[in-house]
Protein backbone atom coordinates (compact mmCIF):
# COMPACT_ATOMS: atom_id res chain seq x y z
CA UNK A 1 0.00 0.00 0.00
CA UNK A 2 2.70 2.30 0.48
CA UNK A 3 4.92 1.69 -2.62
CA UNK A 4 1.74 2.58 -4.31
CA UNK A 5 0.77 6.10 -2.50
CA UNK A 6 4.73 6.55 -3.09
CA UNK A 7 4.58 5.72 -7.11
CA UNK A 8 1.52 7.62 -7.54
CA UNK A 9 3.34 10.41 -5.91
CA UNK A 10 6.30 10.44 -8.29
CA UNK A 11 3.86 10.16 -11.11
CA UNK A 12 1.96 13.70 -10.24
CA UNK A 13 5.82 15.38 -9.72
CA UNK A 14 6.95 14.05 -13.14
CA UNK A 15 3.62 15.45 -14.89
CA UNK A 16 3.98 18.81 -13.50
CA UNK A 17 7.66 19.00 -14.48
CA UNK A 18 6.73 18.28 -18.02
CA UNK A 19 3.91 20.72 -18.05
CA UNK A 20 6.46 23.29 -16.71
CA UNK A 21 9.13 22.31 -19.05
CA UNK A 22 6.32 22.21 -21.93
CA UNK A 23 5.05 25.81 -20.98
CA UNK A 24 8.59 27.30 -20.71
CA UNK A 25 8.89 26.02 -23.99
CA UNK A 26 6.04 27.38 -26.12
CA UNK A 27 6.97 30.58 -24.15
CA UNK A 28 10.25 30.53 -25.43
CA UNK A 29 8.72 29.72 -28.87
CA UNK A 30 6.62 32.58 -28.87
CA UNK A 31 9.07 35.54 -27.65
CA UNK A 32 11.31 34.34 -30.23
CA UNK A 33 7.94 34.30 -32.95
CA UNK A 34 7.16 37.57 -31.60
CA UNK A 35 10.13 39.21 -31.94
CA UNK A 36 10.22 38.57 -35.51
CA UNK A 37 9.68 41.17 -38.30
CA UNK A 38 6.23 41.00 -40.24
CA UNK A 39 4.27 42.81 -42.76
CA UNK A 40 0.63 42.92 -42.92
CA UNK A 41 -2.09 44.78 -44.42
CA UNK A 42 -4.59 47.31 -42.42
CA UNK A 43 -7.37 49.06 -43.62
CA UNK A 44 -8.94 52.70 -42.45
CA UNK A 45 -12.06 54.36 -43.03
CA UNK A 46 -10.90 57.28 -44.49
CA UNK A 47 -13.13 60.70 -42.98
CA UNK A 48 -12.16 63.73 -44.65
CA UNK A 49 -11.87 67.30 -41.98
CA UNK A 50 -11.26 70.98 -42.19
CA UNK A 51 -12.80 71.04 -46.09
CA UNK A 52 -12.86 74.72 -47.49
CA UNK A 53 -15.55 77.06 -46.11
CA UNK A 54 -15.99 77.82 -50.18
CA UNK A 55 -16.48 74.29 -51.06
CA UNK A 56 -18.75 71.29 -50.34
CA UNK A 57 -17.36 68.08 -50.34
CA UNK A 58 -20.02 65.93 -52.90
CA UNK A 59 -17.67 62.61 -53.59
CA UNK A 60 -14.19 61.50 -52.98
CA UNK A 61 -12.25 58.67 -54.82
CA UNK A 62 -11.53 56.52 -51.85
CA UNK A 63 -13.67 55.99 -48.84
CA UNK A 64 -11.20 53.39 -47.48
CA UNK A 65 -7.03 53.17 -47.75
CA UNK A 66 -5.14 50.14 -47.08
CA UNK A 67 -1.53 50.48 -45.52
CA UNK A 68 0.75 47.33 -45.89
CA UNK A 69 2.89 48.03 -42.70
CA UNK A 70 6.12 46.24 -41.21
CA UNK A 71 6.78 45.84 -37.61
CA UNK A 72 7.47 42.90 -35.08
CA UNK A 73 4.82 40.67 -33.60
CA UNK A 74 4.71 42.17 -30.19
CA UNK A 75 3.25 45.32 -32.26
CA UNK A 76 0.99 43.11 -34.28
CA UNK A 77 -0.06 41.39 -31.22
CA UNK A 78 -0.50 44.91 -28.81
CA UNK A 79 -2.72 47.00 -31.81
CA UNK A 80 -5.76 46.70 -32.50
CA UNK A 81 -6.25 49.39 -35.20
CA UNK A 82 -7.77 47.97 -37.83
CA UNK A 83 -11.09 48.27 -39.56
CA UNK A 84 -10.46 51.93 -37.19
CA UNK A 85 -11.58 55.58 -38.90
CA UNK A 86 -8.92 57.54 -39.92
CA UNK A 87 -9.37 61.74 -40.14
CA UNK A 88 -8.09 63.39 -43.65
CA UNK A 89 -7.30 67.26 -43.65
CA UNK A 90 -8.35 68.72 -46.41
CA UNK A 91 -6.95 71.79 -45.80
CA UNK A 92 -4.16 71.23 -48.30
CA UNK A 93 -6.29 70.23 -51.31
CA UNK A 94 -4.90 71.44 -54.49
CA UNK A 95 -6.60 72.42 -57.69
CA UNK A 96 -5.36 71.38 -61.06
CA UNK A 97 -7.36 71.34 -64.34
CA UNK A 98 -10.64 71.79 -62.81
CA UNK A 99 -10.12 68.90 -60.46
CA UNK A 100 -8.94 68.86 -56.50
CA UNK A 101 -6.88 66.28 -55.26
CA UNK A 102 -4.86 65.87 -52.40
CA UNK A 103 -1.03 64.15 -52.91
CA UNK A 104 0.52 61.15 -50.58
CA UNK A 105 2.89 63.44 -48.78
CA UNK A 106 -0.09 65.81 -47.77
CA UNK A 107 -1.88 63.32 -45.82
CA UNK A 108 1.18 60.57 -45.57
CA UNK A 109 1.95 62.41 -41.88
CA UNK A 110 -1.85 61.57 -41.28
CA UNK A 111 -1.44 58.22 -42.01
CA UNK A 112 1.94 57.36 -40.23
CA UNK A 113 0.15 59.21 -36.97
CA UNK A 114 -2.74 56.30 -36.93
CA UNK A 115 0.18 53.57 -36.34
CA UNK A 116 3.04 52.96 -33.64
CA UNK A 117 6.48 54.40 -34.00
CA UNK A 118 7.72 50.98 -34.23
CA UNK A 119 6.00 50.15 -37.00
CA UNK A 120 6.53 51.49 -40.85
CA UNK A 121 4.59 51.65 -43.76
CA UNK A 122 5.26 49.78 -46.88
CA UNK A 123 3.24 50.81 -49.23
CA UNK A 124 -0.58 52.83 -49.90
CA UNK A 125 -3.36 51.18 -52.35
CA UNK A 126 -3.44 54.83 -53.24
CA UNK A 127 -0.80 57.38 -53.96
CA UNK A 128 -3.28 60.59 -54.97
CA UNK A 129 -7.17 61.23 -53.04
CA UNK A 130 -9.29 63.02 -55.70
CA UNK A 131 -12.11 64.69 -55.06
CA UNK A 132 -15.65 66.40 -56.45
CA UNK A 133 -16.39 69.61 -54.58
CA UNK A 134 -18.98 72.17 -55.36
CA UNK A 135 -18.96 75.64 -54.68
CA UNK A 136 -20.74 77.17 -52.08
CA UNK A 137 -22.46 80.77 -52.16
CA UNK A 138 -24.29 82.55 -49.71
CA UNK A 139 -28.21 84.08 -50.52
CA UNK A 140 -30.07 86.20 -48.32
CA UNK A 141 -33.75 85.28 -48.32
CA UNK A 142 -36.87 86.77 -46.47
CA UNK A 143 -38.70 84.51 -44.35
CA UNK A 144 -42.39 84.32 -44.40
CA UNK A 145 -44.60 82.58 -42.02
CA UNK A 146 -47.08 80.50 -42.62
CA UNK A 147 -49.63 81.53 -40.87
CA UNK A 148 -53.54 81.85 -40.75
CA UNK A 149 -54.49 84.55 -38.29
CA UNK A 150 -58.69 85.37 -37.30
CA UNK A 151 -58.71 87.84 -35.10
CA UNK A 152 -61.71 88.31 -32.53
CA UNK A 153 -64.51 90.53 -33.47
CA UNK A 154 -63.28 94.07 -32.96
CA UNK A 155 -60.20 93.71 -33.17
CA UNK A 156 -57.11 94.81 -34.87
CA UNK A 157 -53.58 94.94 -35.40
CA UNK A 158 -51.47 97.42 -34.22
CA UNK A 159 -48.96 97.13 -37.54
CA UNK A 160 -47.69 94.22 -39.63
CA UNK A 161 -46.71 90.61 -38.18
CA UNK A 162 -43.10 91.16 -36.94
CA UNK A 163 -40.70 88.67 -37.45
CA UNK A 164 -37.23 88.64 -35.91
CA UNK A 165 -34.94 87.09 -37.71
CA UNK A 166 -36.61 88.35 -40.59
CA UNK A 167 -34.48 87.01 -43.58
CA UNK A 168 -32.21 84.36 -43.30
CA UNK A 169 -28.78 82.89 -44.84
CA UNK A 170 -28.46 80.28 -47.03
CA UNK A 171 -25.27 78.35 -47.51
CA UNK A 172 -25.05 75.91 -50.19
CA UNK A 173 -24.45 74.55 -53.83
CA UNK A 174 -25.35 77.53 -56.41
CA UNK A 175 -27.49 75.03 -58.24
CA UNK A 176 -29.88 74.30 -55.19
CA UNK A 177 -30.55 78.25 -54.52
CA UNK A 178 -30.57 79.45 -57.81
CA UNK A 179 -33.69 79.90 -57.67
CA UNK A 180 -35.36 80.35 -54.28
CA UNK A 181 -36.66 83.46 -53.31
CA UNK A 182 -38.10 82.66 -49.95
CA UNK A 183 -38.37 80.35 -46.93
CA UNK A 184 -41.58 79.18 -44.99
CA UNK A 185 -42.03 78.85 -41.53
CA UNK A 186 -44.45 75.97 -40.50
CA UNK A 187 -47.66 76.51 -40.49
CA UNK A 188 -50.14 77.83 -37.68
CA UNK A 189 -53.74 78.35 -37.27
CA UNK A 190 -54.88 81.10 -34.16
CA UNK A 191 -58.24 81.59 -34.16
CA UNK A 192 -60.34 84.51 -32.26
CA UNK A 193 -57.31 85.97 -31.16
CA UNK A 194 -57.86 89.37 -29.29
CA UNK A 195 -54.19 89.45 -27.73
CA UNK A 196 -50.99 90.26 -28.33
CA UNK A 197 -49.39 87.53 -29.16
CA UNK A 198 -45.32 85.52 -29.49
CA UNK A 199 -44.74 82.44 -31.26
CA UNK A 200 -41.80 80.43 -32.02
CA UNK A 201 -41.42 78.96 -35.16
CA UNK A 202 -39.82 76.51 -37.10
CA UNK A 203 -38.26 76.94 -40.42
CA UNK A 204 -39.13 74.44 -43.30
CA UNK A 205 -36.17 73.14 -45.10
CA UNK A 206 -37.44 72.71 -48.63
CA UNK A 207 -36.65 69.02 -50.13
CA UNK A 208 -34.65 70.60 -52.56
CA UNK A 209 -32.01 71.79 -49.98
CA UNK A 210 -29.86 68.48 -49.24
CA UNK A 211 -26.26 70.16 -49.51
CA UNK A 212 -27.47 73.81 -47.91
CA UNK A 213 -27.19 74.97 -44.43
CA UNK A 214 -29.40 77.57 -42.58
CA UNK A 215 -27.97 80.84 -40.58
CA UNK A 216 -31.51 80.02 -38.67
CA UNK A 217 -33.68 77.09 -37.39
CA UNK A 218 -36.66 78.84 -36.35
CA UNK A 219 -38.07 82.76 -36.01
CA UNK A 220 -40.33 84.61 -33.33
CA UNK A 221 -43.45 85.87 -34.91
CA UNK A 222 -45.03 88.80 -32.78
CA UNK A 223 -47.90 90.87 -33.58
CA UNK A 224 -49.60 93.45 -31.29
CA UNK A 225 -53.32 93.25 -31.02
CA UNK A 226 -55.98 96.10 -30.03
CA UNK A 227 -59.78 96.49 -29.69
CA UNK A 228 -60.59 99.19 -32.00
CA UNK A 229 -63.29 101.94 -32.61
CA UNK A 230 -64.42 103.57 -35.55
CA UNK A 231 -65.24 106.76 -37.25
CA UNK A 232 -66.10 108.50 -40.36
CA UNK A 233 -64.32 111.54 -41.81
CA UNK A 234 -65.64 113.45 -44.78
CA UNK A 235 -62.67 114.13 -46.86
CA UNK A 236 -63.17 117.08 -49.83
CA UNK A 237 -61.90 115.79 -53.20
CA UNK A 238 -59.28 117.41 -55.21
CA UNK A 239 -59.32 117.50 -59.08
CA UNK A 240 -56.11 117.11 -60.95
CA UNK A 241 -54.91 117.93 -64.14
CA UNK A 242 -58.04 120.53 -65.09
CA UNK A 243 -57.49 122.54 -68.40
CA UNK A 244 -57.06 125.62 -68.32
CA UNK A 245 -59.93 127.66 -68.26
CA UNK A 246 -61.74 125.34 -67.29
CA UNK A 247 -63.90 124.53 -63.82
CA UNK A 248 -65.35 121.22 -62.47
CA UNK A 249 -67.70 120.32 -60.37
CA UNK A 250 -68.13 117.10 -58.35
CA UNK A 251 -71.39 115.34 -56.97
CA UNK A 252 -70.40 114.61 -54.08
CA UNK A 253 -67.52 117.18 -53.19
CA UNK A 254 -66.86 114.74 -50.36
CA UNK A 255 -66.09 111.24 -49.96
CA UNK A 256 -65.94 108.45 -46.80
CA UNK A 257 -63.35 108.01 -45.32
CA UNK A 258 -64.07 105.03 -42.61
CA UNK A 259 -60.93 104.88 -39.55
CA UNK A 260 -61.03 102.20 -37.14
CA UNK A 261 -58.00 102.69 -34.75
CA UNK A 262 -57.27 102.98 -30.64
CA UNK A 263 -60.18 105.74 -29.54
CA UNK A 264 -57.21 108.16 -28.02
CA UNK A 265 -55.76 108.03 -31.74
CA UNK A 266 -59.07 108.41 -33.55
CA UNK A 267 -59.75 111.44 -31.52
CA UNK A 268 -56.59 113.20 -32.87
CA UNK A 269 -56.82 112.98 -36.46
CA UNK A 270 -59.29 114.98 -39.20
CA UNK A 271 -60.30 115.57 -42.73
CA UNK A 272 -57.38 117.56 -43.11
CA UNK A 273 -55.00 114.68 -42.28
CA UNK A 274 -55.85 113.28 -45.70
CA UNK A 275 -55.98 114.17 -49.16
CA UNK A 276 -58.46 112.68 -51.64
CA UNK A 277 -57.93 112.94 -55.80
CA UNK A 278 -59.20 112.31 -58.46
CA UNK A 279 -57.18 112.81 -62.15
CA UNK A 280 -59.25 114.55 -64.85
CA UNK A 281 -56.79 112.74 -67.37
CA UNK A 282 -57.83 109.06 -66.31
CA UNK A 283 -61.01 109.49 -67.32
CA UNK A 284 -62.52 107.12 -69.93
CA UNK A 285 -64.03 108.64 -72.99
CA UNK A 286 -67.73 109.86 -72.29
CA UNK A 287 -67.41 108.18 -68.89
CA UNK A 288 -69.65 110.48 -66.41
CA UNK A 289 -67.58 109.27 -63.27
CA UNK A 290 -63.85 109.94 -61.41
CA UNK A 291 -62.24 107.41 -60.09
CA UNK A 292 -61.07 108.93 -56.56
CA UNK A 293 -58.06 107.66 -54.35
CA UNK A 294 -56.77 108.25 -51.42
CA UNK A 295 -52.93 109.92 -51.97
CA UNK A 296 -52.05 111.17 -47.90
CA UNK A 297 -53.36 109.81 -44.98
CA UNK A 298 -52.28 109.92 -41.01
CA UNK A 299 -50.03 107.46 -39.85
CA UNK A 300 -51.06 105.49 -36.70
CA UNK A 301 -54.27 104.35 -38.20
CA UNK A 302 -54.03 100.64 -38.68
CA UNK A 303 -57.47 100.59 -40.83
CA UNK A 304 -58.13 103.65 -43.50
CA UNK A 305 -61.11 102.22 -46.00
CA UNK A 306 -62.43 104.75 -48.81
CA UNK A 307 -66.15 103.93 -48.99
CA UNK A 308 -66.62 106.16 -52.09
CA UNK A 309 -64.42 105.23 -54.96
CA UNK A 310 -65.86 107.72 -57.90
CA UNK A 311 -68.18 110.91 -58.33
CA UNK A 312 -69.80 112.21 -60.97
CA UNK A 313 -68.71 115.65 -62.13
CA UNK A 314 -69.38 118.36 -64.58
CA UNK A 315 -66.88 120.82 -66.54
CA UNK A 316 -67.84 124.40 -67.35
CA UNK A 317 -65.59 127.12 -69.68
CA UNK A 318 -64.51 130.00 -68.13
Amino acid sequence: MGAKKVLKGSTKRKIKVFAVLLTCSFLAWLISQLSESYTDQITFKLNYVNVPDSLLLMNASQENVTLTVRGNGWKFLGSKFSSGTLDIDLGKVTLNKNRFFLRERDYMEQLSSAIPEAMSIVRVNSDTLFFDFSRLVSKKVPVVPALELNLAQNFLLEKELEVIPDSIVLTGPEQELDTLKEIMTESIELSEVSESFTRTLQLVRPETLQQTRLSKGEVQLSAQVFRFSEKIIEVPVQVINLPEGTQIRTFPNTVEVLCKARLERLKEISASDFRAEANLEEVQDNSAFLAVRLVHEPDGVPSIQLLQRQVEYILKRE
